[in-house]
């Protein structure tokens, strides 16, 4: 790493940490929930898109919005007919079970009076003016409001209380100065050093809403789960629709997903597919440089991506079933930044999709979680809310918003979504750091395919972890070399392969082919032995149960890098259950156990199927790990599965069958 990036990068992550109430520099995200609750109640609540007055529980929206009713139907005509496909391809889903069976989102979540979206997220992208230009927009970009689904209601005495995975971002577009530029726009979003990014500053300045039109609400939603004790190999899976409305008055519409192909159709229609090849031809160094628009004619209305291993499924790839590399051999890669091979070209534009970026880099199929406000059980808390992308993206954003706002051209290239973070400069230059323990990383052989990425950190190799048939691209991360003496609880332990199924990706087979790390035959305090997928842990754990000083986090020292490893929460049914119901007696009793977990913070990820989750504050010793957290399958923590939550409509809680990492029994 050159020594201006571990400036940069310094300066940055000191940034990021500090409070956004004193930010420097242009503010790229709002994540404060003290803040988002302010500007929730100020009119830039969800129930205003739909221009009705109420709070904006949803049984008022689905009875009195004609648009968020017809939302709601859409939403559930594509639920209904994911079940069919499943269903026909032996794979039947429920609303409520506590079997190992498959789960699907319960619509009325979507019509209830104890569930609102509310506001989690505030994000600037003006930076998306280089798309807006080219559709002859004269917009100065975007600014995107996220909404998390969430509940809120009394049942026997006790206030039951969660978020869910299911995300509306509503996309508005900033208007240009007077002039026609943007370099007022670009500017309001940089705060004085008298200034605090407060509601007042935000809706008196960037936020103000004569300056913003709404564009489209676009919906990213996990709508099925497999439990792993179903799913023993994968350790789980999830399917996620994305959807993007126009919203006209009570009149909705279904718009097109930006550089999305429609594979199913694409495939059947040679004629519109060699369409489709000669644009990506003619627009090379668009598609290089990662700004582009394809024409709506090829693109896809509604499509579902897939998780564990999200980033090696070959569903998150949809060009590559539809594109041989030799289509594009011809091509010259000679000038190009990233792309130097046909193989290169189609990966960069399964990666552009919506499902290719959604599920590499991203956490749980999002990349905006949003924080949790006080009403979230400190059992199913987050410490982190955004993903490894979005971590990168902030000083891309703010050195293209720098540019703009000083009248300067703006570096406009865009990585792939998995890649670090970099230094950025006006020149075009693009500087990545090391990838971090246990981030994506490009095999050799991947690599050669690109032009300039990015290499593993010190102490750490490029490792496959799963490969995909009718996938060229491997899923690998930087990890520690073979036998290493550093070993840590989490690191994975185990490679596998997925035979893909083009037609029913629910029906995608992962098969374990080796173990690579932490050999103890037993669980122990002192050795690490490999745990399993069918415990919920893809690509399985490396695991050492807490000793003593382990669970008073005696290896946390102030001013002393982060450990590797941490003391954290292990789930279970009981866990489960207590947080469902908010029997925080149960869990006192005996329903919270500890156990080691990669430490996790605002800088430190956790791998690809994992999450920062957050200890609770009344945990012996939490003062000296303020801002860590531990890392979690995605969905050990309740907030992120979409089923078997308590409801007010009358069903009794059930908890998963075979959650729980397996070490707590043996603890």
């Amino acid at each position: 790493m050159s020594r201006a990036l571990a400036l940069l990068l310094a300066t940055f992550f000191a940034v990021f940490a500090a409070s956004e109430a004193r930010a420097e520099g242009p503010v790229t995200i709002v994540g404060d929930p003290a803040v988002l609750a302010v500007l929730d109640a100020k009119g830039y609540g969800f129930a205003g898109l739909f221009s009705t007055p109420d709070e904006g529980d949803l049984k008022t929206l689905y009875d009195k919005a004609p648009a968020y009713h017809a939302v709601v139907e859409t939403v559930a005509a594509d639920v209904a007919a994911l079940r069919a496909d499943m269903k026909a391809g032996g794979r039947p889903l429920y609303e409520v079970t506590d079997g190992n069976v498959g789960r699907i989102m319960d619509m009325r979540w979507l019509k209830t009076d104890a569930a609102r979206f509310r506001l989690v997220g505030v994000v600037n992208r003006l930076d998306r003016r280089d798309f807006a230009v080219l559709l002859g927009d004269r917009s100065c970009g975007e600014v995107r409001f996220i909404y998390r689904l969430a509940y809120s209601f009394r049942k026997n005495g006790k206030l039951l209380a969660s978020r869910l995975p299911f995300n509306f971002n509503a996309v508005y577009s900033a208007a240009p100065d007077a002039d026609g530029g943007c370099v007022g726009v670009a500017g309001r979003w940089t705060p004085q050093l008298d200034e605090t990014v407060d509601a007042g500053w935000l809706t008196g300045g960037p936020l103000e809403k004569a300056g913003l039109t709404f564009k489209q609400l676009e919906l990213n939603a996990q709508v099925v789960r497999f439990p792993s004790g179903q799913e023993t190999e994968f350790g789980g899976q999830a399917a996620y629709l994305m959807r993007i409305f126009g919203i006209d008055g009570g009149t909705v519409s279904e718009k097109p997903l930006e550089n999305t192909p429609d594979t199913a159709r694409l495939s059947q229609d040679a004629a519109l597919k060699a369409r489709l090849a000669a644009y990506v031809s003619a627009n090379l160094p668009a598609v290089d440089e990662g700004v582009y628009e394809i024409p709506d004619e090829f693109l896809a209305r509604k499509v579902i991506s897939w998780s564990t291993f999200g980033s090696a499924r070959q569903a998150n790839h949809p060009f590559t079933p539809l594109f041989q590399p030799g289509e594009f051999a011809s091509l010259d890669y000679s000038g190009l930044k990233l792309v130097r091979t046909p193989e290169a070209l189609v990966e960069r534009l399964d990666n552009g999709a919506c499902q290719g970026c959604h599920q590499a880099g991203s956490t749980a199929g999002f990349h905006f979680i949003g924080l949790d406000d006080k009403t979230t059980s400190p059992l199913n808390r987050i410490e982190v809310g955004i993903s490894p992308h979005l971590h990168a993206e902030i000083p891309r954003r703010q050195a293209w918003l720098r540019a703009m706002a000083q009248g300067k051209e703006p570096n406009r290239f865009r990585p792939l979504s998995f890649a670090p973070p970099a230094a950025w400069t006006d020149a075009g230059a693009v500087d990545y750091a090391p990838a971090e323990m246990a981030m994506p990383c490009l095999m050799p052989e991947d690599a050669a395919r690109f032009g300039t990425t990015w290499q593993c950190g010190s102490g750490t190799v490029c490792t496959p972890l799963a490969t995909a048939s009718g996938v060229r691209t491997k899923l690998a991360q930087c990890l520690l070399p073979k036998d290493s003496e550093k070993m840590f609880s989490g690191h994975p332990c185990l490679t596998g392969s997925i035979a893909s199924n083009e037609a029913q990706p629910f029906n995608d087979r992962y098969s374990i082919s080796g173990q690579f790390a932490a050999f103890a035959p037993d669980v122990s305090r002192t050795a690490y032995t490999c745990r399993p997928p069918k415990i919920g842990v893809p690509a399985g754990i490396a695991y050492r149960g807490c000793d003593d000083k382990d669970r008073v986090f005696a290896a946390f020292k102030a001013g002393k890098p982060m450990p590797n490893e941490i003391c954290g929460l292990v789930g279970g049914k009981k866990f489960d259950i207590c947080v469902a119901t908010n029997n925080f007696d149960q869990c006192l009793g005996g329903a919270v156990n500890r156990g080691n977990r990669p430490a996790c913070s605002a800088d430190h990820f956790c791998r690809e199927d994992y999450m920062c989750q957050s200890l609770p504050p009344d945990t012996p010793g939490i003062g000296k790990i303020r801002g860590i957290g531990f890392c979690s399958p995605t969905y050990f923590i309740f907030q992120m599965r979409i089923d078997n939550h308590a409801t007010p409509w009358g069903s009794s809680v059930r908890a998963t069958m075979g959650a729980g990492f397996g070490a707590a029994e043996e603890e």
